[in-house]
């Protein structure tokens, strides 16, 4: 990446990592993430590289837990769409798309940062932790 110039790198996270949700070793090592996000984009910067991480939401993926909730228990998953302000959960594109955002020189000024893509997602989990 230095020799080319400088460059990006993405690192996938979770809410998790900063929202309070069940199994902690997952969301502490999720906030691990974070936190080396943050201190890579200090010490890499000088080569011209740009470190960010993307923090997705429960996402909507077929044939995943979520997916498998609206069909197998449609009130469990009413309620937990209530989690979110739009009452509807991440799509993978969506997420896709904040990364090709931070990978691209749209971004060039942006670096150690964190972006939620959660869709205001308050908590992580259908036990509302």
């Amino acid at each position: 990446m230095q020799a080319a110039g400088g460059g990006a790198i993405v690192v996938v996270s979770s809410i998790s990592g900063w929202k309070p949700s069940p199994q902690a070793q997952y969301g502490a090592a999720k906030a691990a993430q974070l936190h080396m996000v943050s201190s890579l984009a200090r010490e890499l910067g000088g080569f011209g590289l740009r470190v960010n991480a993307v923090s997705p939401g429960s996402m909507l993926i077929p044939g995943k837990r979520w997916d498998r909730m609206r069909r197998e228990d449609p009130a469990a998953f009413q309620r937990f769409s209530e989690e979110f302000p739009g009452r509807e959960l991440v799509q993978p594109d969506e997420v896709a798309d904040v990364i090709a955002f931070l990978l691209s020189d749209e971004s060039r000024g942006v670096t150690g940062v964190n972006i939620p893509v959660d869709k205001g997602q308050n908590a992580p989990t259908p036990q509302g932790y």
